[in-house]
């Protein structure tokens, strides 16, 4: 384990923290709200007085950016890297897996002697050598997919009751003693994150949780704890805040509120006063709240708060952690895993005349790419402000929806909601040139890796049995319970790596085996499930196929007729050669056409070839 180090500069800054007192750090990070769901922002909003307590106590980054959608956000966040860069563009695809090579902030953080703990929300990939445990974190609670009721979450899972992974276990949703009415996802992971706390606070063991809920993203439900009268949207958001209220007054109940790192943030724009939501290019798609509360450390606390108004992003807490904290990073990082972010240390001080050249110099691009293979111009922004001395004189917005159509330029410092576009103006022209040209640079980062799969590995022993899942699908969009329960058609190929030769067991299934006592291939479960409003419909499956290939080698296309009774269609497939393959899956009717979509297919290595 490498030695802890603090700078000179950050004892002067923040003042003295010695190693056997190291801050902990929390990164709470909800899931499709912004601005407009906080009262801090909007007194007509729902009523979260824990967040706005928060916040009045905070370092408010005002002008900070993430991902337009989940996954995208989570990779930049982690890496500290451009998420298109690490793979990661789309929410489904594949296109949401992490590349493997890619080094975390789970990773650094437990290589400096912290414990590491995930709560929620993970989205990076389900399968080794893509799941968090895979990526630096050593407690793991979570949901897969993009959350409660997505295609490889357990079956049936809502947020009012789930069955849920704990450190490999399944464990069932109840109603705690945590002072909040009923079972909730919310309320049962904020539970374990306090229980992974109390754990190493008694070890004296500095932690990183890691807090991403899938709440509240769609579909919603009601909690028990809401407000009579509210739509469910809105006590999801109260049910956050209350459990925002039991997590600070634990840190302070454990004494160890002053110093430990607090940051609130939201993976995307929505419900916002903003251009755009979820999904946008505008601001209204990426400026988020981000507030950070750090008494020890000077930021924040009470009648502290705050505004830092330079750009910032996700990509810049990555070197921001391992700046304030003197993090090492791990040794010998490639070149091609290069840190984009940059810290923003000295942006949260209160001398402006340390703030760094090269943070006020830098441009950050994103875009809402949300495609198979990557397309250039696609969903583009480029920000950056320009200076004056110690004054922010424009904060810029290069536009582009796509390659059809033409740029559009903001100044957002003078137009906040984006309603002047200013591209035809002379006066720009140079502003103009220089994002164009950063959007370039960005461009050949990105089309570096485009072409390359993330691949699911078979035959690890960390993974006895992966389930493929549809979800993961190329170019066929089944993601959520829903889409199973109505029977969607559709397939498209995996992307895997073969970790052993040898023969392997594909048992391709209609259903998840969870349910394996209720369904068969041809009847369907009597529960409704993906926001209680789809029935599960029985399929007449007749037989199914399977392919496995390289390039222009086919190791194998069998097809095999089913036993309606059975659960699955079984395929023992002998001498799988070891490396990168693709495979794809198909169920046939009994007139030989396709018949919905092999939802589950569970692949294990049965014997390895000497």
């Amino acid at each position: 384990m490498k030695t802890f180090k603090i700078s000179l500069l950050f004892l002067l800054v923040f003042g003295t923290v010695c190693s056997q007192n190291r801050p902990n750090v929390i990164f709470v990070m909800p899931d499709d709200i912004s601005h407009n769901a906080f009262t801090y922002y909007n007194p007509n909003g729902p009523q979260t007085p824990n967040i706005d307590k928060l916040a009045e106590q905070s370092v408010r980054l005002t002008d900070f950016h993430v991902s337009p959608t989940c996954s995208p956000t989570r990779a930049a966040l982690m890496t500290g890297r451009f998420n298109d860069v690490t793979g990661v563009w789309h929410t489904i695809f594949g296109r949401y897996q992490l590349r493997a090579d890619e080094i975390t902030m789970a990773d650094i953080f437990k290589e400096n002697g912290y414990a590491t703990g995930l709560f929620f929300k993970w989205h990076l990939g389900d399968n080794y050598p893509f799941r968090p445990k895979d990526r630096g974190f050593e407690y793991v609670a979570w949901t897969k997919g993009g959350g409660t009721g997505q295609q490889p979450d357990y079956w049936g899972n809502t947020n009012n009751s789930a069955s849920v992974w704990v450190n490999d276990s399944i464990v069932k949703m109840t109603d705690e003693k945590d002072d909040i009415e009923g079972a909730f996802t919310t309320n049962f992971f904020f539970n374990r994150a306090m229980e992974f706390m109390d754990e190493n606070i008694k070890k004296n063991k500095p932690f990183f949780a890691y807090i991403p809920t899938a709440t509240a993203h769609s579909p919603h439900y009601m909690p028990d704890d809401a407000r009579e009268g509210v739509k469910a949207f809105t006590g999801t958001v109260e049910n956050i805040d209350k459990n925002m209220g039991r997590l600070i007054q634990f840190l302070e109940d454990k004494g160890i509120a002053e110093n430990t790192i607090l940051i609130f943030t939201t993976d995307n724009g929505s419900s916002t006063h903003l251009r755009g939501g979820k999904g946008s290019f505008y601001d209204g798609g990426t400026r988020v709240p981000c507030f950070v509360r750090w008494p020890n450390g000077n930021l924040g606390g009470l009648s502290k708060g705050r505004d830092v108004t330079p750009l910032t992003a996700h990509i810049d807490w990555l070197p921001t952690f391992m700046d304030v904290l003197g993090l090492y990073d791990v040794s010998n990082r490639p070149e091609k895993l290069k840190i984009h972010g940059q810290s923003f240390k000295l942006l949260l001080d209160n001398d402006a005349s340390n703030d760094p050249d090269e943070f006020k110099n830098r441009a950050i691009t994103i875009v809402n790419m949300r495609t198979e293979n990557v397309e250039k111009f696609k969903e583009v922004s480029v920000k950056k402000d320009i200076w004056e001395g110690g004054n922010i004189t424009h904060k810029w917005r290069l536009v582009r929806k796509d390659e059809s159509s033409d740029w559009e330029l903001y100044d957002v410092l003078k137009d906040e909601k984006q309603e002047n576009n200013v591209i035809n103006n002379s006066m720009y022209i140079a502003i103009i040139e220089e994002l164009k040209e950063e959007y370039e640079k960005w461009w050949i980062l990105v089309k570096e890796r485009s072409d390359e799969y993330t691949r699911v590995v078979l035959g690890n022993p960390s993974e006895p049995e992966t389930r493929l899942n549809s979800h993961d699908f190329h170019n066929s969009v089944i993601w959520n319970q829903g889409n199973v329960a109505r029977g969607d058609e559709g397939s498209g190929f995996i992307a895997i790596d073969i970790e052993k030769s040898g023969t392997y067991k594909f048992d391709l299934r209609r259903w998840p085996k969870e349910i394996e006592n209720q369904t068969t291939l041809n009847t369907a479960p009597v529960d409704k499930v993906f926001n209680s409003n789809k029935s599960p419909v029985a399929l007449n499956i007749a037989s199914a196929r399977i392919k496995i290939w390289n390039g222009d080698t086919v190791y194998v296309d069998e097809k095999k007729d089913a036993n309606p009774n059975a659960d699955g269609v079984l395929f023992t497939l002998k001498n799988l050669p070891k490396g990168p393959a693709f495979i794809q899956t198909w169920f046939y009717n009994t007139s030989g056409e396709i018949e919905g979509a092999v939802y589950y297919n569970y692949a294990s290595l049965v014997e390895k070839n000497n």
